[in-house]
Parts: C-alpha cells; structure tokens; sequence
C-alpha cells in the first residue's frame, strides 16, 4: 500500500510527462493502481467480517432460521451455535487425555478440609442439633443440663473428619454416580456462548490476526497480477474472475497455513521448521486453554454447586445420608439411643437421622465456600492442564480449536469468493472494459 502511494505520488510529479508521453494520462494510472489498492482492502475487510460471523452474534439475529443451522434469513455465529458440540469436544479431550475425575478429588486432604471447614462446622451442627431437638423432643431437650448437650454437640464435631474422609472416598470411588462432567461444561457453555467465544479467541488470537493480515498481503500481490493482465488485456469479465480466485484462495490457503502440517517439517536441513502457526504455538495456547479452564469451569466455585445441583445429585445425598446415620448411631450412644426408640419409635429415630441429612445437605453450598480457597490450591487444575496439554502430541493437540474451523471452513472459503465477484463485478463498471 505504502509502496503504491508513493508511485501515485511520483506519477502525477516526476513522472508525468514521461507517462503522458507514453499515452498513460494520470486518470488512467489512478485507475490501474486502484486494483490492488481494492484487491488488499478488500481481501482483509472480507476475511475481517468472515471471522466476525465465526463468532457473532451470539444469538441467531434475523427471521426463518433454517433447522439445525446458523443460517436463514438471519445469521448466528459459528462457534456460539455449535456450543454444546464443541463442549462436548473439550471435555471428551479433558477426561480422556488430560485428568481423570478420581483424580481431581484425590488431591484434596480430608483432614485439612476438616481444618478449614471447622469453624464453620462448630457453629452449623450447633443449629442442626438444637434446631432438630427442639422441633422433635422440645420438653426433653430443654430438660437436658447444658454440659450434657455440649457433649452431643462435641462428639458431633469430633466425628465430623472421620464422616468426611469416608464421604470423600466414596465419592472418589464412585465419582461417576454422584457427578456428570460433561452436563456441567455444556451447561456453562450453552448458558454462556460468550464464554467459549472467549476461549477460541483467546487461544486463537494470533492466529485470527495472521489470517485478517496475511489475506490483505495476499490480495495485494494477486492484485499486481492483476493490473500486469489489465494492462495486456481488458476484459471486464476478468476483474469477478480474479475476485473470486482472491476471495477463496486467500481464505483457504490463510486456514490452511494455521493447522497445516500437523507434525514439524525440517527444511535445508532443519535450518528452517514448518509447521502449523497454531501448533507451534502449543505452550503458550496451553497455559491460556488452561487458565480460562481454571477460572471459569473447573474450579470449586463452580464445581461444588455442579455436585450438589446436578442430575447425579440424588446419588450424593444418599451417601451423606448414609454416612450421617452412621455417625448419629456412633454419637448418640446405646443408652440414649434406647430412650429415643422408646419415646419416638424405631420410624421416629430415622425420622430424626434424615432431618439431620437434610439439614446437613441444605447448608453445604454456604458451608463449602469456607474450603474454597483450599480446594483450589489442593487440586492445582491450571497447573495440571497446562503442564499437560504442553505435552500432548500435534496431532491430539490440533483437535483443540481445529474443529471449529474444520466443519465450517467452506463457508468462510465460500463467502471470500462470493464478495470477491461483488467487488470485481464493482470494478467492472468504475473501470470499464
């Protein structure tokens, strides 16, 4: 462009009488320079929106959507309309090449989170038991010496790292049951395009702005060969032509020159590597992949509640159940246990075990956010994706973002080519011939 300028510059100057002398007035070299001056604008504005309409709008805007699509009488951008797929692709790579579940959660130390939840603990089961008490047996609770129901409440306390380590086991064991991963990253991609949006093109940046950038030289020097072929011969019919080679190979060759080769290709000896932009750039996509992970998905904020809201939640409960009636019978003690049965009856005792499971269950989302910040440093999940993903092989490596551009990529090409003939066909008229 800078080089054209100049050459305009020059041409109504210095070079004037040279180029009148020669039958080329200044009119007719404007004229000349503007093909590629069109051809560069263009190519990068066309590739520019082309990448737009890969990620915007984030919901379909227009009227007569076609099923199934992200097309009609409207558009919605590509990646937000393939969020569940491309969801389901991330985790499918997250749970078969770089963590398992069991993992995750065999990294957190119960007695530690025993130690962070203590606090909270000392004063929930306080409530929970006085709170049951009163409702079930009021006379015989408000009976009872102050030391001995300090007693009940110590014992409760005392027991609670034993109820967790065993309620963490069993879920480690089976995890499967009581969480579903890929319900929870849909979920939070599907609730919030804008969130996968935000992965793609954090990852991807350098890569989006090399094609807008390498198009634009691209169209430039197909342009040159433009003018060269304009000056020999004008036919109209040629500058659409040129368009629509412009519009597709530069999309194409742009896309290929991201993922392609997959493997490092040494040339003149090794002196010079080629390989695909994207994947050169494995470390340094994989500790942005991971970050966003981290931040956004797998973390405890977002993971606790997932448990404790999610189709498997039911599963869970059943284990707290389960662990908290073992812990009352351990606590409550035979004697007392007899007393209960004989004022409440063997379906009053239950009664009283599951109101406690209840109680329990209700506060854990408030009561877990006291063991965040240890959950997050005990699981270390950036640390891991990042280490990991820096170590997976291209060709596993390139299924990262490249599916995105995969299924899709003949409509980004195909779009390239059509403005590519409006353009020409523009140029046709301006220019004649």
């Amino acid at each position: 462009m800078t080089l054209v300028a100049i050459i305009s510059v020059l041409s109504f100057t210095v070079w004037k009488p040279r180029l009148v002398q020669h039958g080329v007035s200044p009119g007719t070299w404007m004229k000349y320079a503007s093909i590629p001056i069109v051809s560069t604008l263009f190519t990068y504005f066309h590739i520019w929106g082309a990448l737009y309409m890969t990620f915007f709008p984030l919901q379909y805007k227009g009227c007569l959507q076609i099923p199934d699509t992200n097309a009609g009488l409207g558009w919605q951008g590509i990646v937000p309309n393939k969020a569940e797929k491309m969801a389901r692709i991330a985790v499918s790579l997250m749970t078969t090449r770089l963590l398992k579940l069991e993992e995750i959660f065999s990294r957190i130390d119960p007695a530690v989170l025993t130690e962070e939840l203590d606090p909270v603990l000392r004063t929930t089961l306080t409530n929970i038991i006085d709170e049951i008490a009163n409702q079930e047996e009021p006379d015989l609770w408000y009976a009872l010496p102050a030391s001995v129901k300090n007693e009940i409440i110590l014992k409760a306390r005392e027991d609670a790292p034993r109820i967790i380590k065993a309620l963490l086991e069993d879920v480690r064991n089976n995890i499967d049951k009581v969480f579903d991963l890929t319900e929870m990253i849909v979920s939070a991609f599907v609730r919030d395009a804008g969130l996968l949006n935000h992965m793609f093109i954090t990852c991807g940046y350098n890569e989006l702005v090399f094609v807008r950038d390498s198009g634009a030289y691209m169209g430039g020097i197909f342009g040159c060969v433009q003018v060269v072929l304009w000056i020999y011969w004008s036919a109209g019919w040629m500058l659409p032509t040129f368009g629509l080679v412009v519009g597709t190979l530069t999309n194409w060759i742009a896309l290929k020159m991201i993922f392609q080769p997959v493997q490092p290709v040494p040339l003149f000896g090794g002196r010079v590597v080629i390989q695909g932009l994207f994947l050169k750039r494995q470390a340094e996509v994989s500790s942005a992949y991971a970050k966003i992970v981290a931040e956004h998905l797998l973390n405890s904020r977002c993971l606790i509640p997932a448990i404790l809201k999610g189709r498997c939640a039911d599963s869970l409960f059943e284990m707290i159940h389960a662990h908290v009636s073992e812990g009352f019978d351990r606590n409550f003690g035979s004697a007392s246990k007899k007393l209960l049965q004989i004022r409440k009856g063997k379906d009053g005792v239950t009664r009283c075990k599951r109101l406690v499971g209840e109680k329990l269950i209700s506060s854990l989302p408030q009561t877990m956010r006291h063991a965040e910040k240890y959950m997050d440093s005990a699981m270390d999940l950036e640390t891991v994706l990042r280490e990991r993903m820096a170590a997976m092989p291209p060709e596993q490596f390139d299924r990262l973002l490249h599916p995105v551009f995969e299924e899709d990529e003949w409509k980004l090409v195909l779009l390239g080519g059509v403005l590519g003939v409006l353009v020409g066909m523009a140029q046709w008229r301006f220019l004649g011939g």
